[in-house]
């Protein structure tokens, strides 16, 4: 099965997700007319969202499961799911301004970042129906 395709975003959003933070000034202002502006705080609102929606799909999947053993499952499968999603769109190819030092292409926490990231502004962009039901099909791929 083919991944399913991820929610359209404009390049803005684009540019805010795979520009590595690292290669971003610290000094650099969050432009108030950008409604994506600052990749940082779009993977920390993505963070959020993709565990709500997460945790929501696989309540789904799961009715009946106790919140504790939903938890568990949630908490043991969801970093596995973002890293599956992110290797998948290839999206780690796509990142620009990475520290040489680093080799991203095997790096677990920036697959998390970038998938965050995207999720973050998925749901700035379309809000979470939308954002759910892209990891519900995500989850089915």
């Amino acid at each position: 099965m083919a991944v399913p395709t991820a929610p359209a975003l404009p390049g803005e959003a684009l540019l805010e997700i795979f520009v590595h933070p690292a290669s971003i000034p610290a000094t650099q202002q969050i432009d108030p007319t950008n409604k994506f502006s600052d990749g940082k705080r779009l993977a920390v609102l993505g963070q959020s969202m993709v565990e709500l929606a997460y945790m929501d799909v696989m309540h789904e999947k799961w009715p009946n499961v106790e919140t504790v053993q939903l938890q568990t499952l949630v908490n043991s499968t969801i970093n596995g799911f973002m890293e599956k999603s992110t290797n998948a769109y290839r999206w780690k190819e796509r990142v620009c301004g990475w520290p040489r030092n680093v080799n991203i292409l095997h790096d677990h926490e920036e697959a998390y970042r970038l998938f965050r990231a995207y999720a973050g502004a998925v749901y700035v962009e379309y809000g979470y129906d939308v954002l759910k039901k892209w990891i519900k099909d995500l989850t089915m791929f």
